[in-house]
This record gives C-alpha cells, sequence and structure tokens, in this order.
C-alpha cells in the first residue's frame, strides 16, 4: 500500500528530539554561555541520557547554527559575532518578507486582527523608545506571521534559518543596537498595509524594520567606515548602530 504523508496521530517525540530541544533551551536561556566549551560526559550526567542522542543533538544543533564543532578540537556553544549584526537582520528580513507576502492574503479576520494587535504593541513600545520590550513584542510578531502562514515549506526553512540569527543578534546586542528611524517608519506601514490587505506593502514595511530597504542601506552605507578604494573594509559589514529585534531571553521562540 502507498506509504502515508500525514503524521500518525500517536507519533511520539524522539530521545533525540527532547535532548536536542533541552540543550537548545539552555542556550536561550543563558544557562549555556556562548563560546562555552561543551563536554559529552557532563551533559549526559545533566540530562540523564546516553551518548548517542548526546551527539545526535549536537550534530543537529550544529548543522542550525547554534553549536561550533570542530573534529578533536571543540564542540561549544555559538560563539557572538558582532560584525555581522546587519546581514543577520537583513537575511531574517529577507525570509520574513515572504513569509508576509503569502501570508496577508489569505489572513482570516481573526489573523489579521490578531496580528494588527501585535503590531499596535509594538508600535506603542516603538513610541516609549522601550528597546528591550519592543523587540520582544517584534518577536512576538514573527511567531504569529510564522504561525498563521499558509506555506509550510516556507515556514520551515525560515525557523530553521532564523533560529541561530536570532539568537546572534540577542548575545551581541548592546545599548546602542535599535534603529528607531526603520522602526518608526516600519511599524505603521505594517499596520497600513495589514487593514488594506496589501501584501506587497506588507512585506516591504517588513523589510524596512530589518533594513533591507534602500532608506536603511544608505543609512547602513552612510555609517560604515570606508577603506582606500571607497568600500567597506574586510570583515566590515556596513554595520552602523544596528537593529536588534529583540532580547532571546525575552522573546516567543519560533520552534
Amino acid at each position: 500500500m502507498p506509504v502515508p504523508t500525514t503524521p500518525h496521530k500517536n507519533a511520539r517525540v524522539t530521545l533525540r528530539e527532547t535532548v536536542t530541544q533541552q540543550i537548545r533551551e539552555a542556550i536561550f536561556d543563558g544557562t549555556l554561555q556562548p563560546g562555552e566549551h561543551l563536554n559529552d560526559g557532563e551533559l549526559q550526567e545533566w540530562l540523564g541520557v546516553s551518548r548517542t542522542p548526546i551527539r545526535e543533538a549536537l550534530n543537529e544543533l550544529s548543522r542550525v547554527g547554534l553549536i561550533e564543532m570542530i573534529p578533536q578540537r571543540y564542540t561549544r556553544v555559538a560563539k557572538p559575532r558582532p560584525a555581522e549584526r546587519t546581514f543577520m537582520l537583513q537575511t531574517i528580513g529577507a525570509f520574513m518578507g515572504g513569509v508576509v507576502r503569502v501570508t496577508v492574503p489569505v489572513l482570516t479576520k481573526r489573523q489579521r486582527s490578531s496580528l494588527l494587535s501585535a503590531t499596535e504593541q509594538v508600535l506603542a513600545l516603538v513610541a516609549a523608545r522601550d528597546h528591550v520590550s519592543s523587540g520582544r513584542g517584534a518577536w512576538v510578531l514573527v511567531d504569529r506571521f510564522l504561525e498563521f502562514c499558509p506555506n509550510p515549506i516556507l515556514v520551515r526553512a525560515t525557523k530553521d534559518t532564523i533560529d541561530s540569527l536570532a539568537y546572534q543578534l540577542s548575545v551581541t546586542r548592546t545599548a546602542d543596537s535599535t534603529r528607531w528611524p526603520d522602526l518608526d517608519a516600519g511599524y505603521p506601514a505594517l499596520k497600513t498595509a495589514l487593514v488594506e490587505g496589501d501584501a506587497v506593502a506588507a512585506e516591504l514595511a517588513i523589510e524596512r524594520v530589518f533594513r533591507l530597504s534602500a532608506a536603511s542601506s544608505d543609512d547602513a552605507q552612510s555609517h560604515a567606515p570606508r577603506g582606500e578604494e571607497g568600500s567597506a573594509p574586510a570583515g566590515n559589514t556596513l554595520e552602523g548602530p544596528p537593529l536588534g529585534p529583540g532580547v532571546l531571553d525575552d522573546r516567543v521562540l519560533v520552534r
């Protein structure tokens, strides 16, 4: 008979998946610190499982960028990469632009209301210049768009990609990391687009929030140190005061 394509109702979470989630949560909540070396024996003692699911979990977390592994040298929590903040934000924005584009046209009345409520909450926090809480609200908004997105392949690819990027944004966040002009322009535009059901305008608004718009790019260029040929020197990523969508410890995780 044909192999079923829908999950069995009684499908169970595997030990590998459980261990992966436990280690992942320990990374996000700060129990395991950036750059901390991970020892199989210590993880076995902590989690109460054998070495095999530990290694499988570490390999999976390495695949999504939360763990760094070099054979015979180290296995460690991913170290901060502050010079790449702009590229990380733009990558998240590129994925979320696609999610928003395909989601807005098919929103139900309840879903649209939920997204408008989340957007209005972020708007109020941006107006108050509360960078921590506005960042937390931004991740709630991201999660709701992913929840309502009708394209499961895009959702899965987005979650796999932005998981480690969101973590990197949290551990490289500084007091000056919020770009208020982008938020002041992007979130009101997103609200209007949601009200009007304008998918293209909503996508452009998200791109502004995540520094993909022309205005954001020009502004980033104006803050970048220049090399001899007028281009950004090696290792520089056009990083002015970067936008950080949230502190990971405070966000609603997308998994």
